[in-house]
């Protein structure tokens, strides 16, 4: 059995159009509307986290002294924890006094999880 595809006229095709047409819009703007909540939501717990030393743009990178000092622990203690691959640091030279440095969310995760 063959089954009849039902034409349509060129009017209900204008319609149909100027409704796919509405349709795409709203879409449209409902998209951008989350979008535009999605970035207030992250401006906000952005602003909400700054100053705590979490989220501070101009301290993104800490020394293996500043997170000794913070964290009050040892130099060994941070070369265990390196070692044993919880934590990646970065040296500033290549030679062997170079400074070492940590990511500033590695540093909170870490901690976080030891004292969790």
């Amino acid at each position: 059995m063959k089954t009849k595809t039902p034409q349509i006229t060129s009017v209900e095709f204008d319609i149909l159009h100027q409704m796919l047409t509405e349709i795409r819009r709203e879409v449209r703007d409902l998209k951008d509307g989350v979008h535009n909540r999605i970035d207030h939501a992250v401006k906000s717990v952005k602003d909400a986290f700054q100053g705590f030393g979490i989220l501070d743009p101009e301290e993104e990178m800490w020394t293996e002294k500043q997170v000794c000092e913070r964290y009050h622990v040892d130099r060994k203690t941070m070369y265990r924890h390196r070692k044993a691959g919880r934590i990646t640091g970065y040296k500033s030279n290549k030679g062997t006094n170079s400074k070492i440095s940590y990511r500033k969310a590695d540093v909170i995760e870490l901690f976080s999880t030891l004292n969790a």
